[in-house]
């Protein structure tokens, strides 16, 4: 059965790999998500709706929580932060920023105890480094089932100089993740960040393959009801309404609607024309042979034969 809450989308990978740079290019770079991703934080699950906030204790309880105070937000009794906001990214899926597997400042406790809440992982790779044994450990940690439903990115891609270089790293990587992820997407995420309405830019940055394929994650992710079914009877979750004022400007929310129209256009099949089977069987002789084959005159003959009579 389709999933009838909105997908969960974990951003991942380890320290300083481009993750918060991805999720402002996600996020279209709202001011307050770069005061978010500046400050060390337990994860921060990031949903559509009128701006507000709160954090999740260790004790199960929930707490108001100002913006202006998220340098407070203390790592050893807070689960995560849950910050509501308008972003076109938010209508489709919510997010949740992770803290760097490898960061030496913080517990992987801290990642571990939100990882069960995501439905996928955008995973986060430098290209100068790219996949590394540590990742690799981690990453296989992570259920099985859920390799289908993320995708890896291998951002800095600009860092590397020179075209083969650039194919050299790809395809290593490409091998060494074959089967981990859905597809693996070259990334140079401060060019996407910076391409404002520039859609060359975007689609140079390796943005708008990525969009493409993240727009269809989601809806995968929706149709198969992965990992928990929706409740029989219910229908599929669609997105959050547009706020014309706040949301709907951005390049990934003219993919996603373009991708969204093509997606809700009914597929008319066109029947082959077929012969009426009436249950009858066409009568059917045998193939003349020559000596018992019809006598064929041509026009030529016919002349031929009426000059003699004349």
């Amino acid at each position: 059965m389709p999933l009838t809450r909105k997908p969960r989308l974990a951003i991942m990978g380890e320290f300083s790999s481009g993750k918060s740079t991805l999720c402002n290019v996600l996020m279209g770079a709202r001011p307050l998500l770069e005061k978010v991703t500046a400050t060390q934080l337990p994860p921060v699950w990031l949903s559509y709706g009128p701006e507000d906030a709160y954090t999740m204790g260790l004790d199960g309880q929930a707490y108001e929580l100002d913006l202006a105070d998220l340098e407070r937000v203390s790592l050893e009794t807070t689960e995560h932060v849950r910050i509501f906001m308008k972003s076109d990214i938010l209508r489709y899926t919510d997010l949740i920023d992770m803290p760097g597997i490898s960061d030496p400042s913080m517990s992987p406790e801290v990642w571990e105890r939100m990882a069960h809440l995501a439905d996928g992982v955008l995973w986060c790779t430098h290209a100068t480094q790219a996949w590394r044994q540590s990742e690799s450990g981690v990453w296989n940690s992570f259920p099985a089932e859920m390799r289908r439903s993320s995708l890896l990115l291998v951002t800095r891609f600009d860092k590397i100089l020179g075209d083969s270089d650039k194919a050299k790293v790809l395809k290593r990587v490409r091998q060494e993740t074959e089967g981990l992820f859905a597809e693996v997407f070259p990334m140079s995420l401060m060019q996407a960040m910076t391409a404002g309405d520039d859609e060359a830019r975007w689609q140079d940055s390796g943005a708008q393959d990525f969009t493409g394929a993240l727009f269809d994650l989601i809806h995968r992710i929706i149709d198969e009801g992965y990992p928990e079914p929706g409740e029989e009877g219910m229908p599929a979750v669609r997105p959050d309404d547009a706020d014309t004022a706040e949301v709907g400007q951005s390049l990934i929310a003219r993919t996603f609607e373009r991708k969204m129209a093509i997606r809700n256009t009914p597929v008319v099949r066109v029947a082959p024309r077929r012969v009426a089977n009436t249950g009858e069987r066409l009568l059917r002789t045998e193939r003349p042979a020559a000596e018992t084959a019809p006598t064929v005159v041509s026009f030529s003959d016919m002349l031929a034969t009426a000059a003699k009579g004349s």
